[in-house]
């Protein structure tokens, strides 16, 4: 005989099954659970009320339906239930609920406390953990509703269910993927970091002895030399400026990777950047006998808001290209407004008539240590960074880079970038390697007035670097080898300029230089001008020596001509436009 529990009559079931209120359950199947729990619980539900068969099996069939008594006793289950459970009818009847439940004594506090609310007439509704007849984990989504008699009392537990096991599933891969990615994308975030640490590290221990061997080249050639000399000492400074171009590339290359690369938005004017670099790089032009030749249209703006700094990167570098891959012929560098319709409001082209590159080597030749072929990185030399730190710098200035060439008969490299135009005719320049000062359009000498000047390093080589920079004036030089050491000579004497290594041991520059601040003010003392010195060339690292108390930043390797700079600047603040 089959078992029916009849609730309603027809006409109620079918109200209740076209009901459209709003509701937060999303699933029709549960909407119909919990509309059905609710139904029963009403004082019009009666066991005597017959519903309509076909409405009734409709019901069922649409969700796992069990019932318990008030202890948690099974009554009865439909076959949904029995499908999901894997269970007989027969097996369960007269059985605890518990029979259903994994780690039940772990749990048995929280569970009990459950059908104690159950039997006050609470209803319960979650996402539950349950065990099958063959001991599989099923995840299921249910609803226990306790049912009232006609006097009010408890006198049975229905729950509907949904197996929620594969959704579950799903959820819990999702978020197990999510998880995988988290920690992949911190890793490499990790590992480009230490990267960059790495390097970071590795450029300051070269930099260090790099320093001596510039400093003391710089200086051989300022000797009598004779013609033979005279081409070695050559020879090491054209390997020394290699040398530093290829520290300084790999490590923008390592911040641009690392995301680490912010412009510094301020005004600067566009021809005195342009005629910059004709100074530095038309002496190298003529001497392969070439023409460089800079066009800007009448209709271009003369003052700019942007990164004048890495925008006179991107143009060295590839003016430096230019002239690298070109034999004879012209370098140009024209400079218009952008009528293209690739992203920015200004546009750079450099043109040259080099060796040129084929088609089927443009979209690499923008990754990192890639150059036209393997012959051109033996020919030329190079670490083929340059493009790939060019772009980088293009994009963030909001720009596009991309070329034209044809082999042996020479390249044009375009490139589009943001710039808002300003009418602010006076700047101040930014120059991240020399701190707040401006250093160009001062004359190579040394004050006549006598100045007491203190060098302070932990390495002996460095203090002597110094010492035969500045042997032939007429300032008085001390040295110190610690912090330690120099915070106990400022105490006792007054010094015009520290010239102050960051990275020592036992106390560093910054902690050193701080202390002198503090003993300064103290005292009421004239501030001594503090140039820090490092192998540390990150604008953080510039930012760093600042904050400390310094009032300059250079960067190893500190040749003559940039100390010298350095000093005389205490005579003539830069007023200069750039």
């Amino acid at each position: 005989m089959t078992i029916r529990r009849i609730y309603s009559t027809h006409k109620e079931i079918r109200l209740l099954l076209q009901t459209k209120r709003s509701t937060r359950i999303h699933n029709y199947k549960t909407l119909i659970l919990n509309e059905f729990c609710n139904f029963i619980k009403s004082p019009q539900s009666s066991y005597t009320d017959f519903m309509n068969e076909s409405v009734y099996d409709a019901l069922l069939n649409s969700n796992a339906v069990v019932e318990f008594d008030v202890q948690g006793q099974i009554l009865w289950a439909n076959q949904n239930f029995l499908n999901i459970m894997g269970y007989e009818l027969a097996e369960i009847v007269g059985q605890h609920h518990s029979i259903f439940l994994p780690e039940f004594h772990q749990h048995e506090f929280e569970y009990q406390e459950m059908w104690n609310q159950l039997a006050a007439g609470h209803t319960q509704i979650g996402e539950y953990k349950r065990l099958t007849k063959n001991k599989d984990t099923i995840w299921i989504q249910g609803s226990y509703t306790p049912v009232r008699s006609a006097s009010g009392d408890i006198v049975k537990i229905v729950k509907m269910a949904l197996d929620i096991t594969e959704k579950k599933r799903l959820a819990e891969n999702l978020e197990k993927k999510n998880k995988e990615l988290l920690s992949t994308t911190a890793k490499a975030k990790a590992a480009t970091y230490a990267k960059s640490v790495f390097l970071a590290n590795m450029s300051h221990e070269i930099r260090t002895p790099l320093n001596s061997i510039i400093g003391i080249t710089d200086t051989l050639a300022e000797t009598p030399l004779d013609d033979q000399q005279a081409s070695f000492v050559e020879i090491l400074q054209r390997a020394n400026n290699q040398l530093m171009t290829i520290i300084n590339d790999i490590l923008d290359l390592s911040r641009v990777e690392a995301g680490e690369i912010d412009l510094k938005l301020v005004p600067f004017e566009l021809q005195k950047l342009l005629d910059e670099l004709v100074a530095v790089l038309g002496f190298r032009a003529k001497e392969k006998g070439l023409t460089l030749k800079i066009q800007v249209d009448p209709d271009v703006d003369a003052f700019f808001i942007g990164d004048a700094d890495r925008l006179r990167q991107v143009l060295m570098n590839l003016l430096n290209n230019a002239i690298k891959f070109t034999h004879k012929g012209e370098i140009s560098l024209r400079v218009a407004k952008n009528r293209t319709s690739r992203p920015g409001n200004m546009l750079f082209c450099v043109a040259d008539t080099g060796i040129g590159i084929h088609k089927t080597q443009f979209k690499q030749i923008f990754q990192p240590f890639t150059q036209a072929d393997s012959t051109t990185t033996r020919r030329y030399g190079g670490t083929g960074l340059g493009l790939s730190i060019t772009k980088n710098i293009v994009q963030l200035m909001n720009g596009q880079i991309w070329l034209e060439s044809e082999p042996d008969i020479g390249s044009v490299f375009y490139f589009t970038a943001s710039m808002p135009i300003t009418t602010e005719r006076k700047t101040v320049a930014h120059n991240p390697l020399q701190g707040q000062y401006q250093l160009s359009d001062i004359k190579h000498h040394i004050a006549n007035s006598r100045l007491r000047i203190l060098v302070v390093d932990d390495v002996d080589d460095n203090r002597n670097l110094f010492g035969i920079y500045l042997q032939n004036t007429v300032h008085h030089i001390c040295y110190a080898e610690s912090g330690v050491e120099a915070l106990r000579l400022v105490r006792q004497e007054h010094f015009d300029i520290i010239f102050m290594d960051v990275q020592m041991p036992s106390m560093d520059g910054y902690e050193a230089t701080r202390c002198i601040r503090a003993f300064e003010q103290e005292q009421g003392r004239q501030p001594s001008r503090i140039f820090a010195c490092t192998a540390n060339a990150f604008p953080e690292d510039v930012e760093k020596s600042l904050q400390a108390g310094c009032d300059m930043h250079l960067s190893k390797p500190i040749r003559k001509d940039t100390l010298i700079k350095a000093i005389n600047s205490l005579f003539a603040p830069s007023e200069a436009i750039y």
